[in-house]
């Protein structure tokens, strides 16, 4: 398993999670939309793998608000650019995004859902040969697909090679999921994020980085993770001392990069 860590386009962290000695980072969709041919080359030259992005679209998806020929816009600018810095897998979050608005039942927002990866993100993932990984959200985020046995259905549903699911274990927490439950998701979990599900009251509500210190023990997620066949890892979370808490982060899931 490869452990990764997100760093959206910052271009400091990127540089800083090379030298830790991560072995990839994981970006963010909108803000390579956003960025320039110049900052997305400052990226690669750095000379860390960026495998992921997450944060995959804020244009909505579901509702009365959907435009097709705009998303289509917007998926042909985001596959671009990550195909140009190497990426080879897009985290589709993006609660705000697909959450179903009032009056809008929970099964029709499911089926826009389902249209938006079949009909619009799909063909361009195929074409360019990149794998989607629709992540389960806690419900405080979004009112659709909130477990991995959600998404997971979802994805074997629509059944295409390109798309499968992510685990993120404060989400799993969060929604009282069993971690144990990972390995029936074999050849359908193909990236996970990790962090120290527990808040941090110096960072509010947010997880934080994995510490050696932490009562959570990282292999109770990750081992069923790798039993289930997903190869890579990010961390997500929030942080203060991005270097510092990087690289005891490191340390901590440093035993499973080669399993």
């Amino acid at each position: 398993m490869k452990i990764g860590v997100c760093t959206g386009t910052d271009l400091e962290r990127i540089r800083i999670a090379k030298e830790v000695g991560f072995d990839y980072v994981e970006s963010h969709c909108q803000n390579l939309v956003k960025a320039s041919l110049a900052e997305l080359d400052a990226m690669t030259a750095i000379g860390i793998p960026i495998l992921t992005a997450n944060c995959f679209i804020g244009l909505p998806v579901v509702g009365p608000d959907r435009d097709d020929a705009a998303i289509k816009r917007y998926l042909e600018d985001l596959f671009a650019r990550a195909e140009a810095v190497g990426i080879g897998c897009l985290v589709f979050g993006s609660g705000g995004a697909r959450s179903h608005p009032d009056g809008m039942s929970p099964a029709e927002g499911l089926a826009q859902v389902e249209s938006f990866l079949r009909d619009l993100v799909l063909p361009v993932a195929e074409r360019c040969q990149m794998h989607v990984v629709i992540e389960p959200l806690r419900r405080q985020e979004c009112n659709c697909i909130n477990l991995v046995s959600e998404g997971a259905a979802l994805a074997a549903k629509i059944g295409s090679p390109y798309l499968g699911v992510l685990a993120d274990v404060f989400h799993m927490i969060e929604g009282v999921e069993p971690l144990d439950s990972l390995p029936q998701y074999k050849d359908l979990l193909l990236h996970v994020h990790t962090s120290n599900p527990t808040p941090d009251p110096a960072l509010g509500p947010n997880r934080t980085y994995p510490k050696k210190a932490d009562a959570f023990r990282q292999a109770d997620f990750l081992l069923p993770a790798i039993a289930a066949g997903a190869e890579t890892c990010s961390i997500e979370a929030g942080v203060i001392d991005f270097a510092a808490d990087a690289q005891e982060a490191l340390e901590v899931l440093r035993e499973y990069r080669d399993l």
